[in-house]
């Protein structure tokens, strides 16, 4: 079983293990993760690597308005046009199965 990284809408990077579960690769084949390849840019002496909240947005509170939630989900990769006519629970769904795939912590 190995670990590979995927990049979501809004630059998240998540690293999930293979195989993906049934929702992350329903993400995938919607092209809402992309596996990525390869780094880009190589690594520069003295430059830290970004750390988790460089990447992840600031999760809105329970009472945050929909509109609130559903930027969160966007930027957690929903598909933009998806989110738009989504329901404040829908997004916080969205939101924690891509939490619980970052978090290898979560157990189901």
């Amino acid at each position: 079983m190995g670990t590979r990284e995927y990049q979501g809408a809004g630059g998240l990077r998540l690293h999930l293990d293979d195989p993906l579960s049934p929702e992350m690769e329903k993400q995938v084949a919607r092209g809402h993760l992309v596996p990525v390849e390869a780094d880009p840019e190589p690594e520069q002496p003295g430059k830290a690597a970004p750390g988790p909240a460089d990447t992840v947005p600031k999760k809105p509170g329970a009472n945050a308005k929909v509109e609130t939630w559903q930027a969160y989900a966007v930027a957690l990769g929903m598909d933009p046009d998806e989110a738009k006519d989504a329901t404040k629970q829908e997004c916080q769904d969205y939101a924690q199965v891509v939490e619980d795939a970052r978090d290898p912590e979560v157990q189901e």
